[in-house]
C-alpha cells in the first residue's frame, strides 16, 4: 500500500475542495509580516491541483519572509514528501511541531515521513501520539497498522484494526492491511476473507486481487495467482506490485504484451521510485526469459539502485551491531528454564541460502510444524539491547534471558498448532544465536549456506518486501554483510560447540539423503521418507522461494549468474570464479 496522506495547518478560509482533501486542520498562528493569506492560499491551491513542484517553489519563496509560518512549513514538507524526498521533508514537519506544539496532524506528518524512510520505531512512536490525540482518525490508524506490519508485529496489527472493524469501519484499505497481517500469521482463510470483502474502490480492490494472487502462489497455485494478478491490473493498470508479481508466474517470449505494457508504464511521468523499482525487477525477469541479458541486467541494476536509495542502508550500522553482539556475548549467557509445550528449531543464514528448503525437509518428520519467518526474536532483541544500553550493562542478566524465553515462547506458541516441534526460519536470527541458545537450551540451530557468489546473486535479483534486507541491493554491501555473518557464526560456533549444525545447500542438493539424514538426526527427529520430498508438503510457503521448493530437490548444473559475468566482473571480486 502506497501511503501519501498528510495534514496541513490550514488558514482559516478554505474552499470545499480543499477541506475534502485536508480532513484535519491544525490551528495556524496569526499571520503577520509581508506574507498574506492570499499568497498562502495560492501556494496551497497549486498543491491541491497537483502542481507539486510549483507549490513547493512558491512556498519556498514565501518562507524567506516567514520561515516559521505553520502552513508554509507543512506545505513544504508535504510537497517534498509527495516528490519522493522524505528525508528533505522531515525537518519541515519537525519544525512545525516545535512551532505549534503537539497536535495529531503534526505527529502524524512526522510519523508518516519516518515510515517512508523505513524508520519504523520512530514512526510508530509519533503515530501512537497522533492517535492518542485523534483516536477516531482512520488514516492515522491505518498508517500505524502498516508500521506494525513492516516491523513484523502482526498480532498488534490485527488488534489495532479489529477495533475499527468492531465499530463498523471497514474500508478497503483497512481490510487489505488486516488481510496482510493475517497472511503473515498463516491465517490464510481469514486473510482471504478480508481480501474478498474489499469492494469500496477500484484501487483498493486491485490491491486485494494482488494479495489474493500472492496467497494463491504461496499455496502452490500459480495459475490462479496469475488470474488474480491480471484482475488486479484490469482494475488498476498502474499497480506496479501486481506487475512484478505477475512477472514471477509468467514465462515471456519476445513481443509478450505484458512486457510491452510494463515498458510503457515505466516511461509514465510522476511514477514513484518505489514503483519504478518494482517495474525494473519485473522487466529483468521478462528480458531474462527472452535471453536479452544485457537489457535484463540494466533493469536489475536500476531496480536495485532505487531500492537501495529508498531504504538508505549502511553496512557500517551492521558492522557496529555485529561487533557489539560479540562483546556482550563473549561467553554463554545464563540459561533460562521453564516448561514449554514445544521445542524450537531456528534455521538461520543469509536469505536465499536454502532456509526454506531446509524447513520443508524437516517438516517431513512427524510432529514438526514450520512457522516460516517470525519477526518476534528481532523485536524482542531490539528491546533487550536498548534496555542493556540504558542500564550500562555489558552482558544480559539471568532475569533478562528468562524474560526473553517467556516472551518469545508466548508469541511463538500459536504458530506451533499443537505440534511438539516448531521451526522459525527467520534467516537473520543468525544475529541473535547467543541469546536464543541461552533462552532456549533445548533448541537446535541450523546454519544454512551457499557458495558466496551464488548467494549474493540470488539476493541481488529479488525485490524483497519491506526494508529488512537492505544489504541485498548492492553487491558490495551483500559481500561485506556475508563476511560479517560468517564471522559472527564462527563466533557462535566457538561459543556453543556441538549446538549448531552447518548445512551447505550445494552439498545438500548433490547428495540429498545423506545430508537430510544428518540434519534430521541432529534435530533429534525421527526420519521419514517424506523428508526427501519437500515438494509434497501442502502448507503455504510465504517466502521468495515458494516456487522453487514446490519442485523435487535438484542440483543446479550452472550458476544462474553465468550469463552476466561481463556485467558482474567490475562490480565485485566475489564473482571472479568461473560458474558451474
Amino acid at each position: 500500500m502506497q501511503h501519501q496522506a498528510f495534514y496541513f495547518a490550514q488558514p482559516a478560509k478554505q474552499s470545499a475542495a480543499t477541506k475534502a482533501n485536508t480532513p484535519i486542520a491544525a490551528t495556524a498562528p496569526a499571520q503577520t509580516g509581508p506574507v498574506t493569506q492570499d499568497q498562502v492560499n495560492t501556494a496551497l491551491a497549486l498543491f491541491q491541483s497537483g502542481q507539486i513542484a510549483q507549490a513547493l517553489t512558491q512556498a519556498q519563496i514565501l518562507a524567506r519572509h516567514a520561515p516559521d509560518l505553520l502552513p508554509l512549513l507543512d506545505l513544504q514538507g508535504a510537497a517534498l514528501r509527495k516528490l519522493d524526498k522524505p528525508l528533505q521533508a522531515l525537518p519541515f514537519f519537525e519544525r512545525s511541531l516545535e512551532v505549534a506544539g503537539p497536535s495529531a496532524p503534526a505527529h502524524f506528518n512526522i510519523g508518516a515521513t519516518l515510515f517512508d524512510l523505513c524508520r519504523y520505531d520512530g514512526a510508530a512512536s509519533h503515530l501512537k501520539q497522533a492517535i492518542t490525540l485523534a483516536p477516531q482518525n482512520q488514516t492515522m490508524i491505518q498508517t500505524l497498522a502498516l508500521c506494525f506490519k513492516e516491523m513484523g508485529r502482526y498480532h498488534e496489527t490485527v488488534e489495532l484494526l479489529a477495533q475499527g472493524l468492531e465499530s463498523g469501519q471497514t474500508s478497503g484499505a483497512t481490510l487489505n492491511i488486516l488481510g496482510l497481517a493475517l497472511y503473515h500469521l498463516n491465517c490464510l482463510e481469514e486473510a482471504k476473507s478480508c481480501f474478498c470483502a474489499v469492494t469500496d474502490s477500484p484501487s483498493a480492490m486491485a490491491e486485494a486481487q494482488s494479495h489474493l494472487g500472492t496467497l494463491a502462489k504461496a499455496q502452490g497455485n500459480s495459475q490462479q495467482a496469475q488470474a488474480h494478478y491480471l484482475n488486479a491490473l484490469k482494475l488498476d493498470p498502474m499497480l506496479a506490485t501486481a506487475h512484478r508479481n505477475l512477472s514471477a508466474v509468467t514465462r515471456y517470449e519476445a513481443g509478450h504484451p505484458h512486457l510491452e505494457a510494463m515498458q510503457i508504464l515505466l516511461k509514465q511521468p510522476g511514477l514513484s521510485k518505489a514503483n519504478q523499482a518494482e517495474l525494473n525487477f519485473a522487466l529483468f525477469k521478462a528480458f531474462q526469459d527472452i535471453r536479452e541479458f544485457e537489457v535484463a541486467f540494466e533493469h536489475l541494476k536500476t531496480g536495485n539502485l532505487l531500492k537501495h536509495q529508498g531504504i538508505g542502508y549502511s553496512v557500517q550500522t551492521d558492522e557496529a551491531l555485529f561487533a557489539h553482539l560479540r562483546r556482550i556475548f563473549d561467553r554463554p549467557a545464563p540459561e533460562a528454564h521453564s516448561e514449554l509445550p514445544f521445542r524450537p528449531i531456528f534455521i538461520v543464514g543469509l536469505p536465499r541460502s536454502g532456509t526454506t528448503l531446509t524447513e520443508q525437509i524437516l517438516c517431513g518428520c512427524e510432529g514438526v510444524t514450520g512457522a516460516g519467518e517470525l519477526q518476534y526474536a528481532s523485536t524482542a532483541m531490539a528491546q533487550l539491547l536498548q534496555q542493556m544500553q540504558q542500564a550500562g550493562q555489558t552482558a544480559p542478566s539471568a532475569d533478562q534471558i528468562q524474560a526473553l524465553r517467556s516472551e518469545l515462547a508466548e508469541r511463538m506458541l500459536p504458530h506451533s498448532k499443537g505440534a511438539p516441534v516448531l521451526i522459525d526460519k527467520m534467516p537473520l536470527n543468525l544475529r541473535w544465536v547467543g541469546a536464543l541458545l541461552a533462552a532456549f537450551p533445548e533448541a537446535r540451530i541450523i546454519h544454512t549456506t551457499r557458495p558466496p557468489q551464488d548467494n549474493c546473486w540470488s539476493l541481488y535479483k529479488v525485490c524483497f518486501q519491506g526494508s529488512g534486507n537492505g544489504f541485498a541491493y548492492d553487491l558490495q554491501n551483500a559481500t561485506r554483510f556475508q563476511i560479517l555473518a560468517d564471522d559472527l557464526m564462527q563466533h557462535w560456533q566457538a561459543l556453543f560447540p556441538g549446538r549448531i549444525h552447518h548445512l551447505d545447500h550445494s552439498l545438500l542438493t548433490a547428495e540429498p539423503e545423506a545430508h537430510a539424514r544428518a540434519l534430521v538426526d541432529f534435530c533429534g527427529l525421527q526420519w521419514s521418507e517424506d523428508c526427501l520430498h519437500p515438494e509434497r508438503q501442502t502448507q503455504a510457503i510465504l517466502t521468495a522461494s515458494a516456487q522453487q521448493v514446490r519442485r523435487p530437490i535438484y542440483q543446479q548444473k550452472t550458476s544462474d549468474w553465468a550469463p552476466y559475468q561481463a556485467q558482474l566482473a567490475s562490480l565485485s571480486a566475489l564473482f571472479d570464479n568461473n560458474p558451474g
